[in-house]
């Protein structure tokens, strides 16, 4: 059940601020994880490309994606665009002000503006159609279907995973025409992408110096300050958005950091690994499931902490094969050869050379070593004929050295 029992929103009284201060400064959390534990991200993918449930703990959100074709802006001519809308009318709380709702989400929005459209993860030259004419219009709608805290990363993982699993029809254009073809004639075209980002939230308390990670809406409300850092697949800083009262230092926003960046690029994983296992499922018949099947929770789901735990299962296995000792030759000569056969040694680097060719290498390096010596003597002989007349021509002395050097190395080049 989906649906909050909570008629007023938690958080916003003082006996719950200061139960949850008391409970952070003991390092405890009321629903019994770490300060640093996750909550499990499940992902249902429905019949549609790009219809996208995501569920962290008692947070659900739905992404759709849709696509249209429209103009281009004046300032990017050959660039399609991409639009993010958030809704979350469905979680209004009776205590709730207006203005406190339009601001959760203006602020939710523009933090979804900022991850993946100032951030440029998608290409969006490559929906250009026609240059100043026709481009595709990319919509990701996000309906908030439960609100129990961290909505900034139940959203991004959303709107992720529905622009990786969308697919888009593939059109001609030609005399100033725009042809359209079906999934029939043509298999339909996913999103090209630059870099895939995600979004992870810590909060922050006067009475600790340990960040929870993934706070619910009760620790949500009651945090004084807020950290949420996006990091795409190759740990690079997309978006960082700190606000609040609590005092923070660069140790702390650094462990976030590299925690969250280490989050990112897990999550990108788990993506990557569901959209596999939906391509399976699709190749089935009667295995795709609709709209309604994604709100009943009928539909099949996909665990972060499941998927994961196999792939750690496999690279362990992997692992254990390569490094398994490899029979040595003499083992194997040993005992599976019989002892009739010759084992033949093995070949030298001048073996594959005849006995003339062989022996005129070993003529030429004997005459190479013969230079260096004569070159090396008169080397000598030059530097002991000349006296030491100032101090100045004493520190030439190397230059002069060095300078014979090369010209022995010349006469070698030379003679090679």
């Amino acid at each position: 059940m989906f649906m909050n029992a909570n008629l007023f929103e938690p958080g916003k009284s003082k006996s719950e601020r200061s139960f949850i201060q008391s409970a952070v400064k003991q390092n405890t959390r009321f629903d019994g994880r770490k300060s640093n534990e996750f909550r499990d991200v499940k992902l249902t993918f429905g019949s549609d490309w790009g219809t996208v449930a995501v569920s962290m703990g008692d947070t659900k959100v739905l992404a759709q994606v849709s696509c249209d074709i429209g103009a281009p802006s004046s300032a990017r001519a050959n660039e399609g665009t991409l639009y993010l809308n958030v809704d979350i009318k469905g979680v209004a709380f009776l205590d709730e002000i207006q203005s406190t709702h339009d601001q959760r989400f203006l602020t939710l929005n523009s933090l979804l503006e900022r991850t993946f459209r100032s951030s440029r993860c998608l290409d969006l030259e490559s929906l250009c159609i026609a240059v100043e004419q026709h481009v595709w219009c990319v919509r990701v709608d996000i309906n908030v279907l439960n609100h129990d805290g961290n909505l900034y990363d139940a959203s991004t993982i959303a709107a992720l995973a529905a622009l990786m699993h969308f697919r888009r029809p593939e059109v001609s254009y030609a005399e100033e025409k725009i042809h359209t073809f079906s999934e029939r004639e043509r298999e339909l075209m996913p999103l090209l992408f630059l870099h895939y980002p995600v979004s992870v939230t810590y909060c922050l308390y006067k009475s600790s110096s340990n960040p929870l990670v993934d706070p619910t809406l009760l620790e949500e409300n009651a945090a004084d300050s807020i950290i949420v850092l996006s990091f795409n697949s190759y740990q690079e800083l997309c978006t960082l958005n700190a606000g609040g009262t609590a005092p923070t230092n660069v140790r702390t926003i650094m462990k976030c950091a590299r925690s969250a960046a280490n989050r990112s690029k897990a999550l990108v994983q788990f993506i990557r690994k569901a959209l596999e296992l939906d391509a399976e499922r699709r190749l089935q018949p009667n295995r795709v499931f609709g709209l309604a099947d994604l709100l009943s929770d009928n539909a099949p789901l996909l665990s972060f902490k499941h998927l994961m735990a196999e792939n750690v299962r496999q690279e362990v296995a992997q692992k254990k094969i390569s490094d398994e000792p490899i029979p040595s030759t003499e083992t194997v000569a040993d005992e599976q050869l019989p002892a009739d056969t010759k084992i033949e040694a093995p070949m030298d680097e001048t073996t594959w050379l005849s006995v003339e060719e062989s022996t005129w290498i070993e003529q030429q390096m004997k005459n190479v070593q013969q230079s260096l010596a004569v070159s090396a003597q008169e080397a000598g002989k030059t530097s002991k004929s000349k006296p030491n007349r100032s101090k100045n021509k004493a520190s030439k002395k190397p230059s002069i050295r060095n300078q014979d050097q090369s010209d022995s190395e010349e006469e070698v080049t030379q003679i090679l």
